[in-house]
């Protein structure tokens, strides 16, 4: 299989219910509600909560320059001040966003975490894809080649997908103001 390339601006959009922003689905693998990981985009334009699933744990990466404040159900306040800051909580927790700045925007993975663990970090330089994981990469700024991919090159709002059974691949920055999100998913 190969590193499946996406642009986010040509995905589907889902409103969320109250109002306050939007999903964009990446991927979900497999493809059910029995997933066992699952990548969205979302857009945060008001105070709400991040949508909440049965099973398994999410790790919501924040794609902003402002702070933005989630509230756990025991009303402990996490804030990520930065780009790529993350935060891991139960898919079933009830986690309430509270914008500092409008709007905000999060990189979220969810995963079964009796199949998969997962980290995220920004990534400036070349960096090899590892046979044996799976990933998404996110890109920020700046223009990437990747090999290994459906595609050749990636801009600002598209990334690519794999699973553990990719062949090699490398991503490199063409520009010297490329950043991307790397969420690395490692078997248990």
């Amino acid at each position: 299989m190969k590193i499946k390339c996406f642009d986010a601006t040509e995905l589907p959009i889902q409103e969320w219910q109250d109002g306050c922003g939007s999903s964009t689905e990446i991927f979900c693998w497999p493809v059910a509600s029995d997933f066992s990981l699952r990548a969205s985009l979302e857009h945060i334009t008001h105070t709400s909560f991040l949508k909440h699933n049965i099973e398994g744990e999410r790790l919501s990466i924040s794609l902003n320059k402002d702070p933005v404040s989630l509230i756990d159900q025991h009303q402990c306040q996490h804030i990520l001040n930065d780009i790529g800051d993350s935060y891991q909580s139960a898919s079933c927790d009830s986690i309430k966003l509270e914008l500092q700045a409008s709007p905000a925007r999060f990189l979220n993975l969810e995963f079964n975490t009796e199949r998969w663990s997962a980290q995220s970090c920004v990534i400036t330089q070349k960096q090899r894809l590892p046979i044996g994981q799976a990933g998404v990469v996110y890109i920020l700024a700046g223009e990437w080649s990747i090999s290994g991919a459906n595609c050749k090159i990636l801009n600002a709002n598209q990334g690519g997908w794999w699973l553990p059974d990719i062949g090699e691949g490398i991503i490199s920055p063409n520009t010297a103001s490329s950043i991307l999100i790397w969420v690395a998913v490692t078997p248990c």
